[in-house]
């Protein structure tokens, strides 16, 4: 999974993981200069950084520590502003770059505009407000620490991490240090506990623990930094040292949708299992993605470190205890077979499901799966999104990625993030035989598939009190979206998201002939002459113009017509960060959000346009009324 969300964590500081028996230098500088207030460079961050041994010693708050007789320069961020004492705490942040599905790594922009002084005055706020000494350590590559942010989740690293708080605790007198990481930064934390035995207190908050777990929900077999062989704290667990002052808190929020509650839980009952001290906490996170626990994390260390015990700790910061428990079982909702047969639920058992409405089409019953959540507030007009289609467009009869992870859990998580990103209802639904739906998957872009998705909306409106709808879909979604433009008039926004919306011109682009089957399907092109204006209706195209999948050309095609008509459409043009060029799940639903706010045309080109589009031999203009 790929992390969008880190300028919601523009506070946070970063640790790294580390291993014994590597040798460091804790020589103090003669000298210690102020901290510089040059921000950061993603250059070095993408590059890797490098600094000498002299230029090193020249340097506020840093070490030289040799790991295989090689030496990297790692900063730190010290302060005793809230008070001095022989124990420290120590945090550990999250990454500092996206990565997309290409591998392309950008640094985040809250990085780049961070310094080591404001780095420093980070850490003395933290020391006061903690009221005991706080340390922040720059992982290798990261916050003017030397070495290779690519090579972050290795052996390496956490040797070069343990090396220098070696060397920090030698140089500032600590006896024992107490932890506290979240995100990424739990997992430098966790590794620590198995190479380290001077750590009291190791708070865990929405942290990569079970990293083998993680990339399985992913569908993936290589870390995103194409390491396939990254550490594993789950793994680490029996060889941590059993000791009377340890103890282990995991602080989780169920609904995290970047590290999901199901991982963390999973390092949880195997530390339990080989013994150790360790506590689970379910707590309520404030971003809209259940994920920033920082501040309880960071309380909870220090809690820990003055003595606070257990059950305490718990009723001070356990607000949000699930359901069910996170690990229980959550199965995949789209079996390979969806994709050669039809799924078959009758109405009874439709009635038993949670979220699902039975309608009928043409004298046949369908049972329609839908995922509705208010965590961001109640209002009478919903954002819908409807996903892709279930294959693989590179190998026939397989599921993709994303719709062979997908579960009941994974698909409520992430309707209540996009609630909260909303403020208000939020609902995905499945299309003809997907996601728990019954019909016939091999019938997606009829009329059928748009008219059960239609009946599904329509039972839906005063089951929960709506008025208006805000469409979003990607892909095989987007032209369920586009017939639903042109058959309702309850519709506000509608973003069609690389976008199958000129069916036959798609085909022709591909080199297909327009036989019978072709013929028989929904295409929205056909329909747009017939469409009329409707007060308050916004339809958006987003396209990447390099799609593998869907041309370009087709989805430009449908945008011109519909402009053509003296109707009111925008034409995005953006990267889709993926190899074929296609996709866009997300900013497809953040852009419907956005409209649904009432965002203008040229804030949204502003906001999401990216990419050049080829000339247009039609109309040219991305907008059009």
């Amino acid at each position: 999974m790929r992390h969008l969300v880190a300028v919601l964590l523009c506070a946070l500081f970063v640790l790294g993981l580390a291993r014994e028996g590597a040798h460091a230098q804790s020589s103090t500088p003669a000298t210690a200069p102020a901290f510089e207030t040059e921000p950061f460079s993603g250059t070095d961050l993408l590059r890797g950084k490098r600094i000498t041994q002299a230029e090193c010693a020249a340097l506020p708050s840093a070490v030289w520590v040799a790991v295989d007789q090689q030496g990297e320069c790692i900063r730190y961020y010290h302060s005793t502003a809230g008070g001095s004492g022989p124990e420290a705490v120590v945090y550990f942040s999250t990454e500092v770059a996206s990565t997309n599905a290409r591998g392309e790594v950008k640094p985040y922009d809250f990085y780049l505009k961070l310094t080591p002084a404001t780095m420093q005055d980070q850490s003395a706020r933290w020391s006061r407000s903690l009221r005991m000494p706080y340390l922040y350590l720059g992982r290798p590559g990261t916050y003017g620490s030397s070495g290779e942010y690519a090579k972050r989740r290795t052996a390496r690293e956490i040797d070069l991490v343990s090396a220098a708080l070696d060397a920090i605790k030698s140089r500032h007198g600590y006896t024992r240090l107490h932890l506290a990481g979240h995100s990424e930064g739990g997992h430098a934390a966790a590794a620590l506990l198995a190479r380290r035995t001077d750590l009291g207190c190791v708070a865990l908050a929405s942290s990569l623990l079970a990293v083998r777990s993680r990339l399985a929900e992913a569908g993936r077999d290589d870390d995103v930094t194409g390491n396939k062989h990254p550490v594993d704290p789950t793994a680490l667990v029996h060889q941590v040292v059993k000791r009377p002052d340890l103890r282990i808190i995991v602080v989780t929020d169920h609904d995290d949708v970047l590290i999901s509650a199901r991982s963390q839980t999973a390092y949880v009952r195997r530390a339990a299992a080989a013994g150790l001290p360790v506590q689970q906490i379910f707590a309520a996170a404030p971003d809209v993605y259940a994920h920033n626990l920082i501040r309880a994390g960071l309380s909870a260390a220090v809690d820990c470190a003055r003595g606070v015990g257990d059950e305490a700790i718990v009723w001070k910061y356990q607000n949000k205890v699930p359901e069910t428990p996170p690990d229980a079982d959550d199965p995949a909702l789209n079996a390979p077979a969806v994709l050669s047969r039809s799924v078959s639920i009758s109405e009874s058992e439709c009635k038993t499901l949670r979220n699902a409405a039975w309608v009928r089409v043409d004298g046949t019953g369908y049972c329609v799966r839908y995922w509705i959540s208010t965590a961001g507030g109640s209002k009478d007009e919903a954002v819908v999104f409807i996903h892709g289609d279930l294959g693989d467009a590179k190998t026939p009869g397989k599921l993709n990625t994303y719709s062979a992870a997908m579960t009941a859990g994974r698909m409520q998580r992430d309707v209540q993030r996009w609630s909260r990103a909303y403020g208000g209802p939020y609902i995905a639904i499945g299309r003809l035989g997907a996601h728990g739906s019954s019909g016939d998957h091999r019938k997606r872009r009829s009329p059928l598939e748009i008219r059960v998705v239609m009946a599904a909306l329509d039972e839906l409106k005063p089951w929960h009190g709506l008025r208006r709808f805000h469409l979003a879909g990607q892909s095989g979604g987007a032209h369920t979206v586009a017939g639903l433009v042109q058959m309702r008039t309850d519709v506000g926004c509608a973003v069609m998201a690389s976008g199958v919306i000129s069916v036959k011109t798609r085909a022709r682009d591909q080199g297909k002939q327009i036989d019978s089957r072709v013929k028989t399907v929904y295409d929205p092109l056909d329909y747009v002459a017939a469409m009329q204006h409707q007060q308050g209706r916004r339809m958006i195209v987003m396209s990447d113009p390099d799609d593998q999948i869907v041309s370009f050309r087709s989805q430009r095609e449908f945008a011109e017509r519909v402009k053509a008509k003296g109707l009111p459409i925008l034409h995005v043009s953006a990267d889709a960060g993926t190899e074929s060029s296609h996709g866009f799940h997300n900013e497809s639903q953040n852009m419907a959000i956005d409209c649904a706010k009432d965002m203008g045309d040229d804030a949204l080109i502003a906001k999401y346009q990216n990419k050049t589009a080829p000339a247009s031999r039609g109309l040219s203009a991305s907008r059009g009324r």
